[in-house]
This record gives C-alpha cells, structure tokens and sequence, in this order.
C-alpha cells in the first residue's frame, strides 16, 4: 500500500499539472506582460534562458492540449450525454451515481440499432472527503444535498475555453 505522503503528493503534482494545461494561456500572457519585461529589466544575463524554457513549455503543453482535446472529440462521438449525481446520504457518506448515454458504433449510423443510444447507470458510495471540492461548498454554503453536474456540458465548455 502506498504511503499516504506520496499520495498526497502525486495527487498535488496531478493537479497542478492540470491546472497548468488549462490555464497555459493565461500563464504565457503574464510572462509576456510581467515576468519576460521584470527578467530583462532585474536579472538581464538569464531573460534566453527563462524564454527558451518557456518555449520548450509551450511546445509540451500545447501538444498535451492537441491530445485532450482530439481524445475528447473522439469519446464524444460515442458519448451523448453524462451526468453525475451527488445525493446526501448521512453526515459523510454520500451516494454518486453517474448517468451515461452512449452509441455503440457511430461510425454505422445507417442500422437502427447503432442510431439507439444505451443509458448505463453506476452508482458508489463515497466519503466526504471524496467529493469534489465545489460539491463540498455547494454543501456547506447552501446546504445542498443533492447536487447535479453535466459533466459533458462541461467538459465541452473547458475544450472550447482551451481552444480559443
């Protein structure tokens, strides 16, 4: 069994990673306003190095970018439709349950049966501390026991913030 520590870290090194993928944009825009002008002014003997790295970043995240949003458009063909429901079932269990609809070959959209969508249901009991964090403070906030996320609108609304 792993040891909590390196759990907790490859868990903080995942979202980072994640939060960099997402918001390079914005990351690259300060450097060019702040950080690029700050180096040349201050430490002007490392402003090629510090743009090199950036550049080689740039490259490493804008491919990572490319593969999201190609693998998202490739499920998205199979998946119509997800949503995950989060509902209260004491103080810290609470009940997920994830509803998919999905086409088994879209790619044969001339048989009845690939034109009919298929809905899978799941359903885990999770912690608390399982939650996602804006579930939680939906929770605590509002005190909202059930809360209902569409995870494809969503997902579709980050794939296109990350195109632009």
């Amino acid at each position: 069994m792993p040891e909590p520590f390196l759990v907790a870290i490859t868990v903080v090194l995942g979202l980072t990673a994640a939060a960099v993928v997402i918001f390079w944009k914005q990351i690259l825009i300060w450097a060019q306003d702040s950080l690029f002008p700050w180096i040349n002014k201050n430490i002007p003997s490392i402003e090629s190095e510090v743009r090199e790295a950036f550049a080689t970043a740039d490259r490493f995240f804008g491919n990572i970018r490319n593969i999201i949003r190609q693998a998202w458009k490739k499920l998205r063909k199979y998946l119509l439709k997800q949503v995950v429901k989060f509902a209260r079932q004491s103080s810290d269990k609470w009940i997920v349950q994830v509803t998919s609809w999905v086409i088994k070959n879209p790619e044969n959209l001339e048989s009845k049966e690939s034109k009919k969508a298929t809905k899978i249901v799941t359903e885990e009991e999770v912690d608390w501390d399982e939650l996602p964090p804006d579930v939680r403070a939906d929770f605590l906030r509002r005190d909202k026991s059930d809360v209902e996320i569409d995870v494809t609108e969503y997902r579709d609304r980050q794939i296109m913030e990350m195109s632009a």
